[in-house]
């Protein structure tokens, strides 16, 4: 390749001329708020510089770059096209220099996954906007390479024969002498533009754009003084210069509570404003003119805002018809009260089990830094956040005492406001005590048997997923407590790890949850089903989620670069728990989906570590007689302990299940009991490590499940 670049250095050299040699080594530029880029359609200002972009605008037009000048978003007054995932261009620039990736495009009605691909061509010189430039030429490539097991109905292409059109290429030609993009060429429309109108003033090349121009330069450039030419511009900033336009509010960015702001501030300029049009989202809201010029006019008025985001422009005009812009993002978010809506227990109720779970959300706009449960003047929970939070939600087991118990959510804002909610609820045991023989009978009894699938996977066929020490080892206590403890049928327990004969690949995981238990579980059996590995999100594609993230399961086969068809989607289990006829399903999972280092996670390629919510779990068990039991939080990682030599859910989970979970000690340990007790143990262990884990049940059951009889009793 080394030679192949070499020719066509030499070749751009040669077809260029000598008193301007190009440049084949090309720095990155950077950019500040206020620079002008002008084009064809419009004069765009730089108008913000985030984290990773620059956000070029101009009214209701919008174009962002990358910090490496790849081109992710372009915006007109009625369509747009937003490019996520491209290549990294690698700067300098040089010619020969590529780049891979999968990217997403999503445009009008279509949202898809593409292969993307960029390089630096060749160096060469183009005339745009009546002006001649030496310039880099960068070619990007988009092709949807439809998989054929999927077809046109692939999730990636769901829209059919419109993906097949997705194939095109962005060529656009990038000039050192004025750090701008001066061309863009393309099949879509939107991507195609070039320089319009004056050109951007140039600004200073690096030192090795010219290597000859330091010598002959300084002599012309003394008598031209006199030309016309040379006297145009100056007046044009002086001009501009002198138009000032101050607004002390809003402050750009800001974050309001309330839907109507005020809009104070000041203009000026040595010639006299004539004309000052304020416009929020595009609609003319107050217009100053006077006939005569003044050099300062007062803005005073109010802004009416919709939810969300808010564009602010004041464009005021001088006597000489010089223009300036001030452009504003204000953001608009209903102030929301601190509330707490209290799911369980309801005021006032009686029950004749010790054992409850206490159930609340608590919202507030201004941020919640902490929410406390107290049983009976006694604090049975606590939860603290050093980042403010708009919504906690509150899940706190309790063992109510004979009588009347008063249960107190408190819940503290960020600034000390306090909201408290009050329930009273009366444990009212069943006067005759014999009465309650049936938790006292064995789980697995005449007419009811417990059905299982238990799951570990440890090592990965591919070797970018992290191996997980303990996930076996855990599938196999698990399996074990399920035949001596529970009493559960050898035959009716199948275990996928990586030391039996059916591996966890996920064709058996398939077989195992929807064919196995659904051939053999009957109405009145209990199913179990376990699982120790890894879990992992993925993009959405759906729009289902309000994180934008699907979760999975991985199997011992999963391509972390294609979840979709090769991992088990966690919304399957939906259609999976439908398959099985038995009442009571209960699921076991020591796995967690944020994508963080460090735990039974990872993050796809076309994904990173973020903040993942619960929903899925909330749909899982939206049918009666479903309950999910996590290893901890959707943020929270599930920890591996050598000392334990199991996960921390998974050694207190079979702690439970032997006998420690039988709280109020009848001689059986049912689903409640074992989950009160796994939630205070591990988060008690895990703190103890400088962790932070606290187990997760979603469901719902009739009554009491009897999980396993205490031996001896």
């Amino acid at each position: 390749m080394g030679r192949r670049w070499r020719l066509a250095w030499v070749a751009a050299l040669l077809l260029w001329p000598s008193s301007a040699p190009a440049q084949t080594r090309v720095e990155r530029p950077t950019y500040s708020v206020g620079d002008m880029w002008t084009l064809s359609d419009a004069t765009y200002r730089l108008a913000r510089v985030d984290k990773d972009f620059y956000v070029f605008t101009a009214g209701d037009r919008e174009i962002w770059l990358t910090r490496d000048l790849a081109i992710t978003y372009v915006k007109r007054p009625s369509e747009s096209l937003e490019m996520q995932g491209l290549p990294r261009l690698a700067w300098p620039l040089e010619i020969g220099k590529r780049g891979f990736g999968r990217a997403f495009i999503r445009t009008g009605n279509i949202d898809l996954e593409v292969q993307a691909t960029s390089r630096v061509e060749a160096a060469e010189r183009v005339t745009v906007g009546g002006r001649a430039f030496e310039a880099l030429r960068v070619r990007f490539a988009f092709d949807p390479e439809i998989p054929g097991q999927f077809g046109a109905l692939s999730p990636y292409y769901r829209f059919g024969p419109a993906a097949r059109e997705a194939k095109f290429e962005v060529t656009w030609w990038y000039a050192p002498e004025v750090q701008r993009i001066v061309k863009s060429v393309s099949s879509k429309p939107l991507l195609t533009f070039e320089l319009g109108g004056e050109p951007v003033t140039a600004q200073a090349p690096p030192p090795a754009a010219r290597p000859e121009a330091p010598a002959p330069r300084p002599e012309p450039a003394r008598p031209e003084p006199v030309r016309p030419e040379p006297t145009k511009p100056e007046p044009a900033r002086p001009r501009s210069a002198g138009i000032a336009v101050n607004v002390s509010t809003p402050a750009d960015q800001a974050r309001v509570d309330r839907d109507t702001v005020p809009l104070a501030g000041l203009v000026t300029s040595e010639r006299g404003v004539a004309r000052v049009v304020v416009t929020l989202n595009g609609a003319e809201v107050a217009k100053l003119e006077e006939r005569a010029a003044r050099p300062a006019l007062s803005l005073n008025t109010s802004l009416k805002l919709r939810e969300g985001a808010n564009l602010l422009v004041i464009a005021a005009t001088d006597a000489d018809g010089a223009i300036r812009q001030d452009l504003r993002t204000v953001y608009y978010e209903k102030a929301a009260p601190l509330g707490i809506v209290v799911r369980s227990p309801a005021d006032g109720t009686r029950t004749g089990e010790a054992q409850t779970v206490v159930a609340a959300v608590v919202s507030s706009s201004r941020g919640i830094g902490s929410v406390s449960v107290t049983l009976n003047g006694a604090e049975v929970h606590r939860e603290a956040v050093a980042k403010p939070q708009s919504t906690m939600v509150v899940e706190a087991p309790v063992t109510l005492r004979d009588g009347a118990n008063t249960i107190v959510i408190t819940a503290r804002e960020s600034d000390g406001t306090v909201r408290q909610e009050v329930r009273t609820v009366t444990l009212a045991r069943v006067a005759a005590a014999p009465t309650p023989a049936a938790p006292q009978l064995p789980p697995v009894k005449a007419g009811r048997d417990g059905y299982a699938v238990v799951i570990g996977v440890g090592r990965y066929e591919n070797p970018t997923i992290p191996t997980l020490k303990y996930s076996v080892a855990d599938a196999e206590a698990v399996y074990d407590v399920l035949i001596t403890n529970a009493g559960f049928k050898k035959d009716n327990v199948l275990l996928l790890t990586d030391r039996t004969e059916r591996k966890p690949t996920l064709r058996n995981i398939k077989y195992a949850l929807g064919t196995f238990l659904a051939r053999t579980a009957q109405k009145e059996d209990t199913v179990i089903v376990y699982f120790a590995g890894h879990g992992a999100p993925d993009v959405d594609q759906r729009g289902l989620e309000r994180d934008g993230l699907a979760k999975y399961l991985i199997p011992s086969d999963a391509d972390p670069d294609d979840l979709f068809s090769t991992a088990l989607p966690m919304d399957d289990l939906t259609a999976i728990f439908g398959r099985i006829e038995a009442e009571r399903v209960v699921m076991f999972l020591d796995a967690c989906y944020s994508g963080a280092a460090g735990g039974r996670t990872f993050a796809s390629r076309t994904t990173r570590a973020t903040a993942v919510d619960d929903l899925f779990l909330e749909r899982l068990t939206r049918s009666r007689g479903r309950a999910i039991i996590t290893a901890s939080r959707p943020n929270e990682l599930s920890i591996e302990l050598p000392e334990l030599g199991h996960g921390i859910f998974t050694y207190y989970l079979t702690e439970g299940l032997k006998g420690a979970a039988d709280l109020n000690r009848d001689g059986i340990v049912s689903l409640q009991e074992l989950y009160e007790y796994v939630e205070q143990q591990v988060a008690r262990k895990s703190l103890a490590v400088g962790g932070k884990q606290h187990p997760v049940m979603k469901g719902e059951m009739e009554g009491v499940l009897p999980l396993t009889k205490v031996r001896g009793k």
